[in-house]
């Protein structure tokens, strides 16, 4: 997709210049035609690219030249010539991030980020949660760092583990069942029944291939959110609370607590 393609609906651009980095351009393209260079491209900085829904293909300096459909998350580092887009015609709904830095040069250099691209990270790492992190507008430096960690612990959740196998297919769906949308109301049960398994078999099969019990691998990921909108939002801790479906505040305040080690007013203060 071209940056400067006016369809795209931009979220965040020309954030602050950071210690840490820059969130320069992020955004998404809609079930539209991406617009591209005809040739491998080379960009200054990280570019992230995830695909909603269509298909396209990725070609790179490297010899890969490859499919790439709904759930591909492409990452390529700065100065790798790389093309991505759809056959001409054709559309797709894509979430874009640019960004540059240190930070993400060390998790880079160390591996951590896996620069090589496009991949089908199971479990999918919440995308609501990326559009959280994205759509937020720090009001400080030290706001826009907290961004650009944001971001990097969301990064970091599409990379394998070492020696990692991932969950199966059926506990996988789960995973990105539980993990997608934060707002809406979940019930277990219900989830089970989607995987074909007892709800007992579901909840076991889920802890041994995830680390923790499905409800409990939701409501850490529910509290993760609540640690970014109070970092980078101006939203009450109520609005945080009803938002992320917690009964109300002081309720989200005690999981806030058991989860971090410190009430959410001193997890905001600066």
């Amino acid at each position: 997709m071209d940056l400067r393609d006016p369809r795209a609906r931009i979220a965040v651009s020309d954030a602050p210049q950071t210690r840490l980095g820059q969130l320069v351009l992020a955004g998404e393209v809609v079930d539209d035609e991406p617009v591209m260079p005809a040739g491998l491209r080379v960009m200054p900085a990280y570019v992230l690219s995830v695909i909603l829904a269509g298909q396209g293909r990725y070609r790179d300096a490297d010899g890969r030249d490859e499919p790439i459909t709904a759930g591909a998350h492409t990452l390529v580092g700065p100065g790798d010539p790389h093309w991505y887009g759809t056959a001409p015609g054709e559309r797709w709904t894509e979430l874009f991030v640019v960004f540059s830095g240190p930070l993400f040069d060390t998790l880079a250099e160390t591996g951590a980020l896996a620069t090589t691209g496009p991949r089908y990270p199971r479990p999918a790492p919440s995308m609501a949660a990326l559009r959280t992190v994205l759509r937020a507008t720090p009001r400080s430096h030290r706001a826009a760092e907290h961004q650009l960690l944001a971001l990097a612990d969301w990064l970091l959740d599409t990379a394998d583990p070492v020696g990692a196998t991932g969950p199966s297919a059926a506990i996988a769906a789960a995973v990105d069942r539980l993990a997608d949308d934060l707002t809406a109301r979940v019930d277990m049960r219900t989830v089970a029944a989607e995987t074909g398994l007892s709800y007992d078999t579901f909840r076991r099969r889920f802890t041994a291939e995830v680390g923790q019990p499905p409800l409990a691998f939701r409501n850490s990921r529910r509290l993760q959110v609540a640690a970014t909108l109070l970092r980078l939002t101006d939203m009450t801790l109520r609005e945080i609370a009803r938002t992320l479906g917690f009964t109300d505040e002081f309720h989200l305040s005690r999981r806030f607590r058991a989860h971090f080690g410190m009430p959410p007013s001193a997890y905001r203060r600066p």
